[in-house]
């Protein structure tokens, strides 16, 4: 195994492993600790089946099942497409997964299946450096604060997927990781419904302007996928956030599993 950086702020890439094969435990804490320590994760050259994507991401943690079951795959429902078909619709602002959850995933796993000719590309943003950039006031003051979650109103969720994650969740604005002690905004703009306090419409400007004041270029990775990629997003400390400048009639085609988080704190 050889993990390499790939920028300075965040990403490292890790060469020599095929997920299709047992892993030893030195290998495992190798690949959480590259995660830990660089907040995305990108293990090259992958040929897996549905199955065995999943039982790879064993080695992080432990599935858990996601919303908009409509796109979750028939013969592993743990996995799921993320696509530019059939109605998904677009990923192209800064996030966080699964907000509307109590125990919001901890990592995000995508996998490259079907890529278009050029573009499609995802940007990932490193949460611990966007909260040290701003002064302490400020920082003393969005500890303070909550978001009020809830599934989009846009968006194309099942009734059932509404029944079974109703809103209302409070999340800190400023989240605590549970393995390094650190500090990172933790926030989803378009689920964030509600900050108490705030009047309802200045809830997304107020977000927004959050990001454009601290997403700075020395820590953001943008990914350029090849056939095979996994990437690994540590949602506690990370947003990310998809290009769709591929061109017309081209298929792009990614799967995804989510692994269990913990209530955020």
């Amino acid at each position: 195994m050889e993990v390499r950086s790939l920028s300075q702020g965040i990403g490292a890439e890790v060469l020599g492993v095929d997920l299709r094969e047992p892993q030893s435990d030195a290998s495992r804490a190798a690949l959480t600790d590259a995660l830990l320590d660089n907040v995305v994760l990108v293990i090259r050259d992958q040929e897996l089946t549905a199955s065995q994507f999943r039982a790879g991401m064993l080695l992080f943690g432990d599935p858990m099942r996601q919303h908009r079951e409509k796109y979750n795959l028939d013969e592993c429902p743990d996995v799921s497409i993320v696509t530019n078909r059939g109605g998904f619709g677009k990923a192209d602002m800064w996030h966080t997964d699964h907000t509307n959850h109590l125990e919001p995933p901890k990592i995000t796993a995508l996998h490259a299946v079907v890529l278009p000719s050029s573009g499609g590309s995802t940007w990932f943003a490193n949460m611990y450096a966007a909260f040290d950039v701003l002064d302490e006031d400020e920082r003393g003051r969005l500890r303070e604060l909550e978001t009020v979650n809830d599934m989009e109103a846009s968006l194309s969720y099942s009734e059932a997927d509404r029944a079974r994650h109703a809103g209302g969740i409070r999340h800190p604005l400023v989240r605590k990781h549970p393995e390094t002690g650190r500090e990172a905004l933790y926030f989803h703009v378009t689920k964030s419904q509600g900050i108490p306090g705030f009047e309802e419409d200045a809830v997304r400007p107020f977000l927004e302007d959050l990001l454009e004041r601290t997403v700075r270029p020395e820590f953001v990775y943008k990914h350029t996928w090849r056939t095979g990629d996994i990437v690994l997003v540590d949602n506690r400390c990370a947003m990310h956030r998809a290009e769709h400048d591929y061109p017309p009639g081209e298929h792009r085609l990614l799967w995804r599993v989510i692994l269990k988080g913990d209530r955020p704190h």
